[in-house]
């Protein structure tokens, strides 16, 4: 027996509890500096002289940096101090304290360039429009510029009286902020190096600053025990973070949602930005916490500390921070996609539903990155792989659900569509009154096709049961058998159904004989007793099938074949969410196979799919059960005993609100 099926892609989304527990993976080195390349394959680490590249969450080190080139050494003479990766991820830049910056090619590890500013140490540096530009600070307290391409300096500023120890640069590209022990924050514009703004309020060193993703808010960490968030705009301190000691550094999270601080009391805290508050602590140091680095798919954080030979990684996956990467694409202008799974089978932008809450799930891709989710105006966090929840108050009528996406290159996708809460226990149906009318189409001896060896005793045998055992009465149960099954009988039988199915009956749809599929149309067919092979208008199409269903206004319909099925059969997600499923008008479908061939069993059996169909309804010791119950019952039987794999999902067509038909033992 021919039985094809068109293979369906589900998205399933899960969710596992993480801790911020240590990772095992430790790198064993004496360091002063790291970074995460953007792309989230290396860790740079800067030990002493060197600077090694190591797959990121691991100890297994990928490129070390040397500079030799004709067996010259041309790398750091002394201790590196900073590490930076340029935000397109094509370069390092190591700040050493022999008076240079070195630039490297990411991840060959050859050395590109060097700058020697003959002014003392280079503290700290930061890549400025990708991987044009840097900005470096030195120990002579000068703010530079350099030219990465021309390979010249652009400018140096002398403004800071005192020595500079904090520096960063806006994610757009437009602002530098420096700062140190004068205590005052200058914010300077990229192109002049001329600060524009002062921002005063710290009273001791500022040791660290952090521009938030969006470039629209600067944190600053200082010796006076304050950590502070500053809006750009107005220059005005946006709140304070409450801590105990001096802050070594400041990160935030990709999504901007947490600011990542290393303190000076064997700590790292993890801030909630819009509340102020700790969100997470790591305490499990012996030293000061001098530096850190936030993985850029959020998953872990890198760590060092004084005195300390090793880099420790942490999980931080239970902050579920959004994966956003921190370059822009203009020409990027296609938006983000989203898939809603859950509420799922969406019709006309509107899904009915029966309780008081309701989780609404997805996923968001886009290839550029998602820098913010909003569902309602609430922000959504997003997992690593783009997947999405969260759970929404329902009140009684319409309830409109807006789905907001922005990717890092400012492109905006929005889906909408409403949830209309009936009422708590569904609607008006009533399964006492509700007549179950019954088709069953079995072929054995087809008149051009091979003879089948069991579809008419499968057929029998499913009438016999659903009449015997279940709210089946013989009056409403039509059997059509061998030359009865011709394709005008099995058309107007169903099409007859249109009239004489009531809003508040169900019917149950059985076919057991040869399928067919045409792959260039996409198309699933039954075949009928007469048809010819190869012919294929002699056969009955699934499109055909489906609008019947589509056009009979009953409460429930549930089509089972053993027989060939197309992909455009069925819905992409399963129901049975509601409260009450029976209330809530249902499209089933259940098929004995996918792209497959299965077995029509040995004569005088029954076929392994409909064998055991009939063996759980048989069996079954309750009141009533499910569609869903049925096919999760026949999908593992089938699969232990044939090599076939039975699938069930609502149909694809209107009417479907989310229910399931039950079916009623007999008392």
């Amino acid at each position: 027996m021919k039985k094809l099926t068109l293979p369906l892609a589900f998205l399933i989304a899960s969710s596992t509890g993480f801790s911020q527990d240590m990772l095992k993976a430790t790198v064993k080195i004496s360091v002063q500096s790291i970074a995460y390349t953007p792309d989230n394959k290396y860790l740079a680490v800067a030990e002493g002289k060197e600077t090694q590249l190591f797959n990121a969450g691991s100890d297994t080190k990928a490129k070390e940096f040397t500079g030799k080139f004709n067996k010259v050494r041309q790398g750091h003479t002394r201790d590196i101090v900073h590490i930076a990766c340029s935000n397109n991820g094509s370069m390092i830049a190591t700040s050493g304290t022999d008076g240079t910056v070195k630039l490297w090619k990411v991840p060959e590890g050859d050395l590109t360039a060097t700058i020697d500013i003959k002014a003392g140490a280079v503290l700290a540096s930061r890549f400025v429009d990708g991987d044009k530009f840097l900005v470096f600070i030195t120990e002579d307290k000068t703010v530079n510029l350099w030219d990465i391409s021309a390979a010249k300096i652009l400018y140096t500023k002398k403004d800071h009286t005192k020595s500079i120890r904090g520096l960063d640069v806006s994610n757009d590209g437009k602002w530098i902020a420096t700062a140190g022990a004068e205590r005052d924050i200058f914010l300077r514009d990229v192109a002049s190096g001329e600060p524009v703004k002062k921002f005063q309020g710290h009273e001791g060193w500022v040791r660290t600053l952090a521009f938030s993703p969006d470039s629209k808010t600067l944190a600053s960490g200082s010796d006076d025990k304050k950590i502070i968030l500053w809006d750009l705009e107005s220059g005005k301190q946006l709140r304070q973070f409450p801590q105990k000691g001096w802050t070594y550094d400041l990160k935030f999270s990709n999504d901007g949602k947490y600011l990542f601080a290393a303190l000076e009391k064997n700590a790292v805290v993890v801030y909630d930005v819009s509340t102020g508050l700790p969100a997470l602590k790591l305490d499990d140091f012996q030293t000061p916490v001098l530096g850190i680095a936030v993985s850029p798919n959020g998953k872990e954080l890198a760590t060092i500390q004084e005195f300390i030979r090793e880099v420790k990684y942490w999980n931080i996956e239970s902050l579920n921070i959004s994966p956003v990467f921190r370059f822009k694409d203009k020409k990027d202008v296609n938006p983000p996609q989203i898939f809603v799974s859950n509420p799922p089978n969406i019709q006309d932008n509107q899904v009915r539903y029966s309780k008081d809450m309701i989780d609404i799930t997805g996923s968001v891709i886009d290839e550029s990155g998602v820098r913010r989710l909003r569902v309602n105006g609430i922000e959504t966090p997003i997992k690593s792989n783009g997947n999405f929840f969260i759970k929404l108050p329902l009140s009684m009528g319409d309830n409109f659900v807006t789905i907001e996406v922005t990717d890092v290159n400012d492109n905006i996708a929005l889906k909408k569509f409403s949830v209309l809460r009936k009422d708590l226990d569904g609607g008006d149906y009533d399964a006492s009154k509700a007549k179950n009318f019954l088709l069953v189409v079995g072929i054995n001896n087809y008149e051009h096709w091979p003879h089948l060896n069991n579809a008419v005793k499968d057929a029998n045998d499913m009438a016999g049961t659903l009449m015997g055992l279940y709210n089946f009465d013989f009056s409403n149960v039509t059997v059509l058998r061998d030359e009865q099954a011709t394709r005008s009988n099995i058309y107007k039988t169903l099409r007859n159904y249109i009239s004489q199915v009531a809003a508040t009956d169900n019917l149950v749809i059985y076919f057991s004989g040869h399928g067919h599929f045409d792959e260039l149309l996409n198309e699933g067919y039954w075949i009928p007793f007469e048809a010819h092979l190869n012919e294929e208008g002699d056969y009955l199409p699934n499109s055909s099938i489906l609008k019947i269903i589509e056009s009979i206004n009953s409460q429930h319909t549930f089509l089972v074949a053993d027989a060939c099925f197309s992909g455009s059969l069925f819905g992409e997600q399963k129901r049975g969410y509601a409260e009450n499923v029976e209330k809530y008008k249902s499209r089933w479908g259940l098929a004995s196979g996918r792209l497959e061939s299965v077995s029509d069993g040995a004569q005088g059996t029954n076929s392994p799919f409909a064998n055991q169909v009939l063996k759980f309804l048989k069996e079954n010791k309750k009141d009533k059960i499910t569609v869903s119950e049925l096919i999760q019952a026949v999908k593992l039987g089938v699969s232990e005993f044939a090599d076939q794999t039975p699938i069930g999902n609502p149909l694809k067509v209107t009417g479907d609100e989310g229910g399931e038909f039950v079916f009623y033992k007999k008392k």
